[in-house]
């Protein structure tokens, strides 16, 4: 019979802190001494609402779900009471307070709703409003907006394909900043 081989104290060693670092690996990957990290929370999807006019605090706010107007009104430090305070109000819509208590609804500017990651009503959108879009130069936005006035409304964001210029590759990367049907004011 053959003998073992002798190892060095110094080869013992390296051996030993393999073993240990392929044991820590192991343990680690098994989840034995730390459990998994928990899911993650789901994204929180935040309603954007702009005031403008007569208040002690125009601005932009968030808020966790389409607000009433009433929150908006309260939040914003509108003077008296909101109009119509438990109408919904949807995201990316700009409430105008007019100085004798009353209020417009519209959309926030392009630019806004492109920052604050809200999508632009594609059927709505102006050329200098389809640019600021990344991918969009004045060129295809202005054919956008030709093939619109000449065939009607788009019923999808797809139909972007039937453009000249603008591919199915094309659309897939812009899509998520355009949408079809979204009218801003009042949320269902």
């Amino acid at each position: 019979m053959k003998p073992l081989p002798a190892f060095s104290r110094s080869q013992l060693g390296v051996i030993l802190v393999l073993a240990a670092t392929l044991l820590g690996l192991y343990l680690w990957r098994a989840h034995w001494f730390f459990p998994p990290s928990p899911a993650l929370p789901k994204i929180m999807h935040l309603a954007f609402v702009e005031v403008t006019g007569p208040v002690a605090h125009p601005g932009i706010y968030s808020f966790p779900q389409p607000p009433t107007l009433g929150e908006v009104w309260q939040r914003a430090g509108a003077p008296g009471e909101a109009p119509d305070k438990a109408t919904k109000i949807a995201s990316g819509t700009r409430v105008e307070v007019i100085p004798n208590g009353g209020y417009r609804l519209a959309s926030m500017s392009a630019a806004r709703l492109l920052s604050l990651g809200l999508p632009l009503e594609l059927n709505r959108a102006r050329a200098a409003d389809l640019k600021l879009i990344r991918g969009i130069g004045p060129v295809l936005a202005k054919r956008i907006v030709d093939y619109r006035k000449d065939h009607g409304p788009f019923k999808k964001v797809e139909d972007l394909e039937k453009v000249a210029g603008l591919g199915p590759e094309k659309v897939a990367k812009i899509k998520a900043s355009l949408v079809v049907g979204k009218t801003n004011g009042t949320a269902d």
